[in-house]
């Protein structure tokens, strides 16, 4: 079995240095910090969630800085050509346009996966494998026979990649009784990636437990000190 370790600066720094690769492939926002190593693409925290749920048998997803990596999969990132070569490879043969908005509704959620669940998408690993074993890319498309077996496979993926994928995004699964869960969000804290430039961020609602504060310090006029219900 071969080894893995964290990516070291060096070989995040010559991945983020391929054309496209600053921004996330399917969103355009910047900065991210998540990557297929089956297209070998860089994505942002919102956008791999429709990648996890594809299954890991069509976008096997990493974190750059939070994952452990083989010199196998560094290599295949590299010599991907970065998130151009593959949107490129993509929009040549299936008109595709890239999201303006990060935030994921349902409908960008299904249109980030028929990217890659197409017969373009199989040929653009393929041309992968054969680079990374040293043979000649393939030009034909290959024959898609399992339809049905694929979209069983992603049916029975989708609810557990949005698990996981909303484990992350939401801060609320901290106090999930499921302590992998829990860890998981604590892990990813502060590793997403920049807000995309359409973002408004709102402002934070107040702690549950303020007011509670307030009253025990005697910082809330209204509280009657008799009242003892707290």
């Amino acid at each position: 079995m071969a080894s893995s370790h964290m990516m070291n600066s060096k070989d995040l720094q010559e991945l983020r240095a391929l054309p496209g690769n600053t921004r996330c492939i399917d969103c355009d926002r910047s900065k991210p910090e998540w990557a297929s190593v089956t297209f070998g693409i860089f994505m942002c925290l919102e956008c791999s969630g429709p990648h996890r749920s594809l299954g890991t048998h069509i976008s096997f997803v990493r974190s750059i800085k939070m994952d452990s990596w083989t010199d196998s999969q560094i290599k295949r990132m590299k010599i991907s050509g970065g998130n151009t070569a593959c949107r490129e490879f993509l929009s040549s043969s299936q008109g595709i346009q890239i999201s303006t908005s990060f935030r994921i509704s349902k409908t960008t959620f299904t249109s980030i996966q028929n990217k890659y669940r197409t017969p373009q998408g199989q040929l653009y690993q393929q041309i992968l494998d054969a680079r990374m074993e040293g043979k000649p890319e393939p030009t034909e498309l290959p024959k898609v026979d399992n339809v049905q077996d694929d979209d069983d496979k992603q049916n029975n993926n989708n609810e557990d990649g949005k698990k996981e994928y909303n484990a992350i995004r939401s801060p609320s699964n901290n106090n999930s009784s499921n302590s992998q869960v829990g860890g998981a969000v604590k892990i990813m804290e502060g590793f997403g990636s920049d807000p995309h430039p359409s973002e408004k961020l709102g402002s934070e609602k107040p702690k549950r437990g303020d007011r509670r504060r307030k009253i025990m310090l005697g910082k809330n006029n209204d509280w009657d000190c008799d009242n003892d219900a707290l």
